[in-house]
């Protein structure tokens, strides 16, 4: 999946949006991690729509993801996402609080 990487680091969004953002879940959750990578509002929009995905390891990702590479306009999603979040999923739920603190402390 090296791939997705690269097109990540060359700023090719149209293609990795249209060829992976709706792709298998390798796909998928290899583009949440590669877009942690690369702070840019395409990567933010793509990991805003991944931390939506209904695999949780995807979600993971992506939150993770946008606590490396989001502004703090971000963080609302992400206090949206955690008020929807069932408490008894503590992985997401911490990952989500992690990921705020993270954009938090950055800025």
């Amino acid at each position: 999946m090296a791939d997705i990487e690269k097109m990540v680091e060359k700023k090719h969004w149209d293609k990795l949006q249209k060829k992976y953002l709706n792709g298998k879940t390798e796909e998928r959750l290899e583009l949440a991690k590669a877009c942690g990578s690369v702070s840019a509002d395409e990567t933010v929009n793509m990991l805003v729509a991944l931390m939506q995905d209904s695999d949780a390891e995807v979600q993971l990702a992506a939150v993770a993801s946008l606590g490396k590479v989001a502004d703090d306009h971000t963080t609302a999603k992400l206090q949206l996402l955690l008020r929807q979040t069932p408490k008894e999923n503590t992985r997401l739920t911490q990952a989500i609080e992690t990921s705020i603190r993270q954009v938090r402390d950055r800025t």
